[in-house]
């Protein structure tokens, strides 16, 4: 069975090292839809965006990775897609396989690794919304204390980006993202329970990371947009 770990508490090492960097809390204004960012470990591209979080998905080569970095005002969820990967902080390692996940409080250092050979697909979810909210301890490829990339590495791309009304599904190769709007958990009943569902619509609730087996009908007591992370059946 597959997991979701939750790293709720800030520990005296994130604490120590977040107050020893400069932190210029900086608001980033910029409209990421359709826009492919190069990174030195791959790309990444804004997924779906509203007033209450943001989803990215990155594609990070074979045995590259992120920068070791927090953020000091978001919350972070991440799952794995496709293939494998390595999500380090500062006090231990989580592998994960395909639809794991981890959910990282605000001021938690992470660094995620592809260790497949084919290099690995991952969604994250960042709360609230403000793409520079971003500080880096240290990272393979120089841009430790440096803000996030600038318009240089920007790429357009048609249809990046999904919205509720006319593009809401996505497939990475066996798994598939839905945007959806539901009232109830019995609209479903026919995802495999193994699937990963998030609330979108803003809540305290909104971006934290859930395995449908371990949802019950209080979270779903209204309706709310949500993303579901499911296999493709089409694709097994």
């Amino acid at each position: 069975m597959s997991f979701i770990k939750y790293i709720n508490e800030v520990s005296l090492q994130d604490v120590n090292a977040l107050a020893n960097l400069n932190y210029q809390n900086l608001l980033c204004e910029i409209d990421f839809k359709d826009l492919l960012v190069k990174k030195p470990w791959g790309s990444e591209y804004l997924l779906f965006e509203n007033e209450a979080c943001a989803i990215w998905i990155l594609n990070i080569k074979y045995m590259e990775n992120t920068s070791m970095h927090c953020h000091p005002k978001k919350d972070t969820s991440l799952v794995c897609l496709d293939e494998h990967i390595s999500c380090n902080t500062l006090n231990n390692t989580n592998k994960l396989k395909p639809l794991e996940g981890l959910f990282l409080n605000k001021q938690v250092f992470h660094q995620t690794q592809s260790t497949s050979k084919n290099g690995s697909f991952i969604l994250e979810i960042e709360t609230p919304v403000n793409k520079f909210d971003l500080i880096r301890i240290n990272d393979t490829y120089g841009r430790q204390g440096k803000e996030y990339e600038n318009k240089k590495h920007y790429e357009l791309h048609d249809n990046l980006t999904l919205n509720f009304k006319n593009k809401h599904t996505k497939t990475i190769n066996k798994t598939k993202i839905e945007l959806l709007t539901i009232n109830s958990l019995s609209a479903l009943k026919d995802y495999d329970k193994e699937s990963i569902l998030a609330i979108v619509s803003p809540s305290q609730k909104c971006g934290i990371i859930y395995k449908l087996h371990d949802i019950d009908e209080e979270l779903i007591s209204k309706e709310l947009d949500i993303i579901l992370i499911s296999r493709d059946k089409g694709k097994e």
